[in-house]
């Protein structure tokens, strides 16, 4: 996974990618096909997943990289709160706009991370990555057009977006405790804590997190395994290696592949409006990124 490793290198990137997106792309028609709650989709998703990933890591004795007595834990903690906000809050919008209109607007993400890391750390910012947030930031306000969003609720772009700022804080908290520690010794606490967070949240609420159908659990085991265990735990594998706004690029691609299966599936259908402005805001977040790749590379062993 360093920078220049020739073809190997390449091939391997391109692999994570591929499975990344092919795995994301799957969430919200899942989430849909499970006709249970934000709270439940959720929760069950990271719950199950941390599951999985502290039956890994103890049967491979592969926590030896992580301190619990470190701050590492803490951030890990941290992370989880914010993966919990960001999926309940998109998870939401999934009920009240199209996925393509959720899914666009949610992965706006990597626009933010490099609007944030500019501000934290005062680097300077291009020209073309200024029209790019710009033109982002239009499409998201665009989306909440009545002509644009059409039969869909305004409240759903804003938890969209919301989802989206949680996303930055998740990620880029991801980022600073993968370059000191294991992906397991990440994953397992940031996922575990973000469990214990929704079922706080949903028993303040009144949720009966517990109270499914039979079938509804095969989908909530589709979403641990799927877009959770080969979507965000791979991208928290390449955080390792990479800036945020880099690793989280891929999500470009999650707005077109989840558009075609709501189509084929949920029989959504894509009006000419959404399609430009969802066409606006991936071309922004592109600008964006494409910029930011042309920035020195990190040595993927720093710390």
């Amino acid at each position: 996974m360093e920078d220049d490793y020739g073809l190997t290198g390449y091939l391997k990137v391109s692999a994570i990618f591929v499975t990344i997106l092919f795995s994301i792309s799957s969430a919200s028609i899942l989430v849909l096909l499970s006709k249970a709650t934000a709270v439940s989709c959720a929760f069950w998703r990271v719950f199950i997943a941390s599951l999985i990933l502290w039956t890994v890591g103890l049967l491979r004795d592969s926590f030896g990289g992580f301190h619990p007595g470190g701050r590492t834990i803490l951030y890990s903690i941290v992370s989880g709160g914010f993966l919990a906000a960001h999926f309940l809050l998109w998870m939401e919008s999934l009920f009240m706009i199209p996925v393509s209109v959720s899914t666009t607007v949610v992965v706006t993400y990597p626009l933010l991370s490099v609007l944030i890391d500019r501000l934290i750390f005062k680097e300077e910012m291009s020209l073309l990555q200024i029209v790019g947030l710009l033109l982002g930031f239009i499409g998201v306000l665009l989306f909440m057009h009545p002509y644009v969003l059409a039969e869909g609720n305004i409240y759903g772009v804003l938890f969209s977006f919301g989802g989206a700022l949680c996303a930055v804080g998740y990620f880029s908290m991801g980022r600073f405790v993968r370059k000191r520690t294991s992906l397991l010794g990440y994953t397992v606490w940031a996922y575990t804590s973000a469990s214990v967070i929704l079922l706080f949240y949903a028993s303040v609420s009144g949720e009966n997190l517990f109270k499914n159908p039979p079938q509804t659990y095969i989908y909530f085991l589709l979403l641990a395994l799927i877009p959770m265990i080969g979507g965000h735990t791979l991208i928290n594998y390449v955080l390792k290696y990479m800036k945020t706004s880099v690793a989280t690029s891929v999500a470009l691609g999650e707005p077109i592949g989840a558009s075609i299966l709501a189509y084929l599936i949920l029989q959504q259908q894509m009006s000419v409006p959404k399609a430009l402005v969802m066409a606006l805001v991936l071309t922004s977040i592109a600008l964006t990124i494409s910029q930011e790749m042309k920035r020195p590379k990190e040595n993927p062993y720093s710390s």
